[in-house]
């Protein structure tokens, strides 16, 4: 499916995930006092503006502390192995591959009308649990999945492992069950978390949501039309996604097909 929503496609958040547990802690100390000093919040008609919610401004300061990191004079190896790719909670590690689905931060019927009770519920309790379950069947199933890893670091090493041929000399099944389903799994995750019933429906000036939306696309109008334009013409099923990548720390948007996750391309989705 395209998740095409009004109200998803207003949750305009953002931003990059590199971090470590205290960095997470400060990032939402700073996203809680944007928040109390912000009085910017609007309500909006137009269905496919973007709104950033308070969630994606914790994980765009979560990337700018984890980007400070990487350019500390440790340098980014050490920085490295205090950083970690998970945007959106839960980012903890299951060594039994026994995820769970992450409960809905807000009532099911609090998006409506964009979004009615009945089809948040379906989507949520249904269609997200269904990948999660399948999920932990492939990571039970593949080998050298001990633990130690969050399902956006295994996402992040997949294409290492599909480019290895089984006995059949195809990839291994239960690799290409993971690239599917712990795809939809980490998108879910992240188009529910970013999806919000008070949205805010542009970045508060001067943030390092706004400063990085004004350095990638030159404007945050210019992002609306180019985020809206990859949504719309995204062929069959798929995605369109804002990303940050890691290296560079520069945001762009892309498309995906089926549940393919950024993550094999080594970006942080922040937005889809």
């Amino acid at each position: 499916e395209i998740e095409t929503e009004p109200r998803r496609l207003r949750a305009d958040g953002r931003k990059h995930p590199l971090t470590h547990p205290q960095a997470r802690t400060h990032a939402r100390t700073l996203a809680a006092a944007a928040r109390d000093s912000s009085e910017q919040k609007r309500e909006t008609t137009f269905p496919l503006e973007m709104a950033m919610t308070q969630k994606v401004l914790a994980a765009v300061l979560v990337a700018m502390v984890g980007l400070a990191k990487a350019d500390s004079p440790m340098g980014e190896a050490a920085a490295a192995s205090n950083v970690t790719m998970c945007a959106y909670e839960p980012c903890d590690i299951q060594a039994a591959a026994d995820y769970t689905v992450p409960p809905l931060p807000y009532p099911y019927d609090s998006l409506e009308p964009e979004i009615d009770n009945q089809t948040m519920t379906f989507h949520h309790d249904r269609h997200f649990a269904g990948y999660t379950k399948k999920m932990n069947k492939a990571l039970a199933d593949m080998a050298g999945m001990d633990g130690t890893s969050t399902v956006e670091e295994m996402m992040s090493t997949l294409p290492t492992v599909l480019a290895t041929a089984g006995p059949s000399g195809e990839p291994d099944a239960s690799a290409t069950a993971f690239r599917k389903n712990g795809g939809g799994y980490l998108n879910h995750k992240m188009y529910f978390a970013t999806m919000s019933p008070e949205p805010q429906s542009e970045p508060t000036p001067g943030s390092p949501l706004a400063q990085a939306i004004d350095t990638s696309f030159g404007s945050w109008a210019d992002f609306q039309e180019e985020m809206t334009n990859a949504a719309a013409t995204v062929f069959g099923s798929g995605w369109a996604f804002l990303v940050l990548d890691p290296v560079t720390g520069e945001l762009s948007v892309i498309q995906k097909p089926n549940q393919d996750s950024p993550y094999m391309d080594g970006l942080i989705p922040l937005l889809g």
